[in-house]
């Protein structure tokens, strides 16, 4: 029985894949038999990555239809799309987004762009060689911002939630043209929030009811989401469409009252 995980005869294109999660989903997929593309802003990140690699880079935006456009006929044939290119770096400026009522409408344009609407011109061009294909899978990394709130994270979070919609609909529309789409729900992650302990700030407080605190997990790596990614991706998952993947550790699974109930072991 062949290994349904292998992607050997697969074409991939991963956006924004050059580093962190994106380059674990492109080196994974390329170890599992795949023929990667990659494509990102930062060229001479891009053309370090390819040396390094052998993996090809394509320079493109994804908020210029002009480049996906370009990126996508590139790729020759196309049999599985990575939508993960995302606005991280408006993200830690802290100066885009923000809260709706104080947020410019220049600023909630341009988090929209970065995080959905360059998604949709990705999968926009890239369509008609995935349907080409006869059997092909969009595979969208979207965020816990989706499904939680995140107060000054606003247009991100609104981004997040309408991609995971339009993988839904994607799904729905275009599965009889033997398209799948799924998404992966991304807790943090060490590439893009520190090392998972950062963020607490504190040392551990010594209060023998401290557990009842609902502290998040520890962060996870960029591999957690390229295996995720790998699944949705091959024929392991041939009978999956139109779901959202959490992997974040139980980020989302955090109980709102814990003082309910003693901690099971204790």
């Amino acid at each position: 029985m062949s290994d349904p995980f292998r992607l050997d005869g697969e074409t991939a294109l991963v956006t924004g894949g050059t580093s962190g999660i994106g380059a674990a989903v492109a080196l994974l997929f390329r170890d599992r038999g795949a023929e990667v593309v990659v494509c990102g802003r930062n060229v001479d990140r891009g053309k370090a990555f390819e040396a390094e690699t052998g993996i090809r880079f394509v320079a493109a935006d994804v908020t210029s239809e002009v480049q996906v456009s370009a990126a996508i006929a590139a790729c020759g044939r196309l049999s599985v799309l990575v939508n993960n290119a995302g606005p991280t770096d408006l993200l830690h400026t802290r100066s885009v987004d923000g809260p709706i009522g104080e947020m410019t409408p220049e600023n909630w344009a341009k988090l929209l762009d970065a995080t959905l609407t360059g998604a949709y011109l990705t999968t926009h061009h890239a369509l008609p060689l995935l349907i080409a294909a006869g059997r092909s899978a969009i595979v969208n990394i979207s965020s816990i911002a989706a499904t939680q709130a995140m107060p000054g994270f606003d247009a991100y979070s609104a981004g997040k939630a309408g991609l995971e919609a339009m993988t839904r609909s994607l799904a729905a529309g275009y599965g009889h043209l033997g398209v799948r789409a799924n998404a992966v729900r991304v807790g943090s992650i060490r590439v893009d929030h520190g090392d998972g302990e950062r963020r607490r700030g504190v040392e551990p407080d010594p209060r023998p009811d401290a557990w009842r605190r609902p502290e998040p997990p520890k962060a996870g790596a960029p591999d957690d989401v390229a295996h995720a990614a790998l699944y949705l991706a091959s024929p392991a998952s041939a009978y999956v469409t139109g779901v959202v993947l959490p992997v974040d550790g139980g980020l989302e699974m955090r109980s709102l009252m814990p003082w309910q109930t003693a901690r099971p072991g204790d």
